[in-house]
């Protein structure tokens, strides 16, 4: 078993409650879960989705604009 670090962090109430919803479900197929698990499934999926590429880890539907307001 790789050894581990403990690692801590604050998340805003919406992002625990899509957490939570993760949790529930993979429960209801039957897999014994915690949060924590799903936290690590969710981390592990997104570095290896983006390769830690910084345009693919900020995509998002609506492009935020860095230059305030000019095109």
């Amino acid at each position: 078993m790789e050894a581990s670090k403990q690692f801590s962090f604050r998340l805003p109430e919406a992002l625990v409650e899509r957490v939570e919803y993760c949790t529930q479900e993979m429960r209801q197929i039957g897999l014994d879960v915690t949060r924590t698990d799903v936290v690590r499934l969710l981390l592990n999926h997104a570095l290896d989705a983006t390769n830690c590429q910084v345009g693919r880890l900020l995509k998002s539907p609506a492009r935020r604009s860095t230059s305030g307001g000019r095109t």
